[in-house]
């Protein structure tokens, strides 16, 4: 696991999701989505790590995809697990990023090392 210090020394960190690539800095998340992965939500975002407030997940399974949810304020305000629009819904926002059951060791990755570059951050399964 990276803390906040290595990620300025040994640069950023890039871990592939589904549809979804997400690359950690020291200062931030950016997450470049392609294919189908536009369609349900902005193709490019970029959170600042001192917006983040929670960091909310789902375990993938064989059944259905999991997610890593990097909710800012206005986020834990307005998104709900069913949301009544694409922007009030967790699969729609644009600070989510979807794994396969085969992603799971990225997945883990992204978890981890939200965490070490979040520390005080609050953690929650989501549902």
């Amino acid at each position: 696991m990276r803390g906040h210090a290595d990620f300025e020394k040994c640069g950023p960190q890039t871990i592939k999701a589904y549809q979804a690539t997400v690359t950690l800095h020291a200062e931030r998340v950016a997450i470049s989505r392609r294919g189908l992965g536009r369609v349900a939500s902005d193709a490019h975002t970029v959170i600042p790590l001192a917006e983040i407030v929670q960091v909310q997940w789902k375990d993938p399974t064989m059944l259905a995809n999991g997610c890593v949810f990097m909710a800012t304020a206005e986020d834990v305000k307005t998104v709900t697990a069913l949301g009544t629009s694409k922007e009030k819904a967790i699969g729609g926002n644009p600070h989510v990023v979807l794994f396969t059951s085969y992603q799971r060791k990225q997945y883990a990755e992204l978890r981890m090392a939200l965490a070490g570059l979040l520390p005080e951050v609050p953690t929650a399964p989501i549902g």
